[in-house]
């Protein structure tokens, strides 16, 4: 059993931080490490960073190990060194291509609505003149991402933006990573788009006995009110965890008549969608939905509502979609869902 280090609490303490702010870290999202005498010390597959201080989550690999894994193109190579029931997580090779002691990866809302773009990379140059950071067009989180990263950053990078992803920063201490994402945040401030309202807004009213309830997330129900939104729901996914917690199929949207004819009728096919739009009320889920799931709809509306009328989305393709349904070690992190 090999005991943490000293540093381990920086970590800890610096990751429940992260974890708790939902417009970087949704569900089990994201992942946090720190590099000691050699030992990666990497967030679990499937745990939560808000939980960091509270729970055991984090778990050793061999660094050398994990540089390895890539080069043979096989991540199962890498094991946690302490026994247990863990696994490292699924990103395990993006934090020992960094360079730094400290590594943070996020979901950010407001870089994730950059990083979908089509001019995304165009979108950060000015922004980031300034920065030492790269840009790694998409790939299927894993081996794929890993050796994509190996290509192109450089021992001086400092940030790496993920197409339809998220943002990967590191440092030599806790806190400058932590002020690295602090000041990436203030550059790519994305304001939500303004929407009007409807009157009937919060009218509609579900039967007690119904299986399904309104979302618990405002911007998420604010999907419901906007046209360009609802759009981009119709034409497809965005980035893999959206694919992971909610599936490849578009979230079926519904006028008011319709969800009352569902309902008086008495007709089954609505059990077969876990979330569904009302238009101009709101977004409904299954009363069962997973905190994971719902955390994702939260990233959705609030990635959404960020981009602007005039931008051009790069959508995930159906065979990059496909790449994750099904991936083995998704359906693990997803068995460790809350």
């Amino acid at each position: 059993m090999i005991p943490e280090p000293k540093n381990i609490s920086e970590l800890k303490r610096f990751s429940e931080r992260i974890g708790n702010n939902l417009d970087w870290i949704q569900g089990a999202g994201g992942n946090t490490s720190l590099k000691e005498e050699g030992i990666l010390w990497i967030k679990a597959s499937g745990c939560w960073l808000s939980s960091s201080l509270t729970d055991s989550i984090f778990i050793p690999v061999r660094e050398s190990d994990v540089l390895t894994s890539i080069t043979n193109n096989n991540l199962s190579e890498t094991n946690s060194l302490n026994l247990g029931k863990l696994r490292p997580s699924i990103e395990t090779s993006l934090h020992a291509l960094m360079p730094h002691k400290f590594v943070f990866h996020t979901h950010s809302v407001n870089l994730i609505s950059v990083a979908v773009l089509k001019e995304g990379r165009n979108y950060l140059t000015e922004i980031f003149k300034d920065l030492n950071w790269e840009w790694i067009p998409y790939a299927k989180p894993g081996i794929e991402l890993a050796k994509k990263i190996k290509e192109i950053i450089h021992n001086d990078v400092d940030i790496i933006v993920l197409a339809n992803h998220g943002l990967v920063v590191g440092s030599e201490t806790a806190q400058g990573a932590y002020e690295i994402l602090l000041d990436i945040e203030d550059r790519v401030d994305r304001k939500l788009r303004k929407r009007v309202k409807h009157k009937k807004e919060n009218q509609l009213i579900l039967p007690k006995e119904s299986m399904y309830r309104i979302c618990k997330y405002n911007i998420a129900n604010d999907l419901a009110f906007d046209d360009f939104a609802l759009d981009v729901i119709k034409t497809g996914t965005l980035y893999p965890d959206h694919v992971v917690f909610l599936g490849v199929s578009q979230i079926q949207i519904f006028s008011i008549e319709e969800l009352q004819y569902l309902i008086i009728s008495d007709d089954d096919s609505i059990k077969q969608y876990p979330v569904f739009i009302v238009k101009d009320y709101g977004l409904i889920v299954n009363k069962n939905i997973s905190k994971n799931a719902e955390a994702m709809l939260y990233c959705l509306g609030s990635v959404l509502l960020r981009i602007n009328f005039h931008e051009k989305i790069r959508y995930l393709t159906k065979a990059e979609e496909m790449e994750l349904i099904g991936w083995d070690a998704e359906k693990y992190r997803k068995s460790l869902e809350k």
